[in-house]
């Protein structure tokens, strides 16, 4: 078999840069201590390469250090943000894109009674005026939260966040935005974007490794009224059996993971370097140029216009695990099913047996879309 081709950076990308595995390594090997929990130097050390990580995360997405959580996934994060900022009663606003990292804690907080809620539409790629009317529809006087899929897993597909924001901070409702797929890929500035809380991983378009996630908690993040979904200690007033009411700390009961933070450091210095501007445009031309191929496939249906970074597509007789599998005796890594997102699949037409996705990052080249193309071919 030739030399693997990963497309499944939609799921985490491979490989990391240079610096990330070394970061890791550097901090198991030199730092080792439990920050926040002692004055030696070790435990110093770990202290001063987290804020250093809060400080890095606060300057690329325009919060606060101290309103940089982490945690230890996104799918964490956004169960953080989304159990904390209801109440009984509320209503809650879903897009119609949403990953099940949206879908399923709010499912289960309406199964238990405790909220209502709706999805609002969104067509693939309609203009942000549909998309923002159809949330206008769905407002009422008890809603309390909307939350906005940035980039589609499924197609790339954006939300008009900024104008979402500044309608949610009109009705003085609050904003959370899944940033899974859009972080690193996408400027997001959370204060100018009147967001509340915005949930990321760190290991996609942040280049860190997995274990390691983000809640970046805009200024009018309620932080006393937050309720927290996980306690424990917090190297600070072990005294009080309450949580901590100020931020980080009321957020991050337990150890952190600090070798994965140092990993998250490393990768966000280098998306700094690299530019999110051209990070973006390279894997926009990618999937712009595989999507346009993939038009002269008289049998291959493609869903989404290719300008993101991540298409999605099925060929007529062959169900997407089928696509899959042949891929993959060939070298080539993509994702094929629902990729944990089935509102999107219902959203782009593509409920009924899912997708193949094929999803690109900096690191792939023109030659191994070629590559990709010349054996879907031969299927």
């Amino acid at each position: 078999m030739d030399r693997l081709i990963y497309f499944d950076n939609g799921a985490t990308t491979y490989p990391k840069p240079p610096g990330v595995s070394e970061a890791v390594k550097q901090c198991i090997d030199t730092v080792g201590g439990n920050p926040g929990r002692g004055s030696h130097p070790l435990a110093v050390s770990a202290s001063e390469l987290i804020y250093a990580c809060r400080e890095s995360v606060g300057r690329m997405f325009g919060c606060e250090p101290e309103g940089v959580v982490f945690t230890y996934s996104a799918t964490h994060a956004l169960n953080m943000a989304i159990k904390g900022l209801v109440k009984r009663g509320d209503h809650v606003l879903i897009s119609g894109m949403s990953h099940n990292a949206v879908f399923r804690p709010v499912f289960a907080l309406a199964e238990r009674g405790e909220i209502t809620f709706d999805i609002y539409p969104h067509r693939p790629f309609a203009d942000d005026a549909e998309i923002l009317s159809g949330i206008r529809r769905l407002i009422r006087p008890e809603t309390a939260l909307v939350i906005s899929c940035h980039m589609s897993n499924i197609c790339s597909d954006t939300e008009p966040v900024e104008k979402i924001g500044a309608l949610c901070r009109k009705r003085g409702i609050r904003f959370v935005v899944d940033g899974a797929q859009s972080g690193g890929h996408l400027p997001i500035d959370v204060n100018k974007m009147n967001i509340t809380a915005l949930c990321l991983p760190g290991h996609k378009g942040l280049f860190g490794i997995q274990g390691i996630g983000v809640l970046a908690c805009g200024k009018d993040f309620p932080t006393e009224n937050c309720k927290t979904i996980i306690e424990g200690g917090s190297g600070i007033h072990s005294l009080d059996p309450g949580m901590p009411e100020f931020l980080p700390e009321r957020l991050e009961a337990g150890t952190p993971g600090t070798p994965a933070i140092a990993g998250l450091l490393a990768g966000l210095d280098w998306v700094r370097r690299v530019g999110i501007n051209e990070i973006h445009r390279r894997c926009s031309a990618l999937s712009s140029y595989f999507c346009d191929a993939l038009s002269d496939f008289s049998d291959c249906t493609v869903y989404g216009k290719g300008d993101g970074g991540v298409v999605s597509f099925n060929i007529d007789g062959f169900s997407p695990s089928e696509v899959g599998a042949y891929l993959s005796e060939r070298g080539i890594c993509v994702r094929t099913g629902y990729h944990c997102a089935p509102l999107a699949h219902k959203s782009v037409g593509s409920f009924e047996a899912g997708s193949v996705r094929v999803s690109f990052s900096w690191w792939n080249r023109l030659n191994e879309v070629d590559r990709l193309l010349e054996v879907m071919k031969k299927l």
